[in-house]
């Protein structure tokens, strides 16, 4: 359980990488290079997000292989009270 699905979800978030892509790096990883493949996909799969989200033709596949992109909370919040400021004048 640890290695399989906590590591992914873990290493993955710290260098955004969709936690699937990870988990899915990290078993190819062991199929193809076995124990040290494992631990060595993660940062395999950074530095391809990196040239990815670097070169034009290849950005799809860098959006596809990282995180979701999460608003700012604090952008959320004024944008909630500007709408509730607006509801209310009307």
């Amino acid at each position: 359980i640890d290695g399989n699905i906590l590591m992914p979800l873990v290493v993955g978030s710290k260098v955004k990488i969709n936690a699937l892509i990870a988990f899915i790096g990290i078993v190819v990883g062991e199929m193809i290079w076995g124990i040290s493949g494992m631990f060595l996909c993660i940062p395999y799969l950074a530095i391809l997000k990196i040239i990815f989200d670097r070169v034009d033709n290849l950005q799809p596949w860098g959006l596809l292989m990282g995180e979701e992109h999460k608003p700012d909370k604090k952008k959320r919040i004024y944008r909630l009270t500007k709408k509730i400021q607006i509801e209310e004048k009307d």
